[in-house]
């Protein structure tokens, strides 16, 4: 009976020690499972920053101007072409000043000449 005893025994563990290595397969089974999403979400957050990196120190396209930017560099061209140096153009403010200066004077002196001439016509 004891012999029946201890082979009943051995038997029960045996049982427990094949569903103790089934867990252990299983448990590995989803840890590599794990693993495997672990290792992807990585991946695709090494792609994504590269692609971030990517855009990020790529140069800037130039864009084609609008309709507006032409006109106005159209614009700028020709008053470029037509602009007249700063030198010329306060030269010329200056001569025209000096001009009006001088008009205005002589018509004052011309004024005050004929009216001494009138005084002195009358005395």
């Amino acid at each position: 009976m004891k012999d029946l005893k201890y082979e009943a025994h051995i038997a029960v563990l045996n049982t427990k020690v094949e569903s103790l290595i089934d867990k252990q397969k299983e448990l590995t089974q989803r840890v590599r499972a794990n693993e495997k999403v672990v290792a992807a979400i990585g991946l695709l957050g090494s792609i994504a920053l590269a692609f971030i990196g990517a855009g990020y120190f790529a140069p800037k396209a130039d864009a084609a101007p609008t309709a507006g930017e032409w006109i106005q560099r159209m614009r700028d061209w020709k008053s470029e072409q037509t602009r007249q140096p700063i030198e010329i153009m306060l030269d010329d403010a200056m001569v025209e000043y000096d001009d009006d200066v001088m008009d205005h004077d002589c018509e004052e002196h011309t004024e005050e000449e004929e009216k001494e001439g009138e005084k002195g016509l009358t005395k």
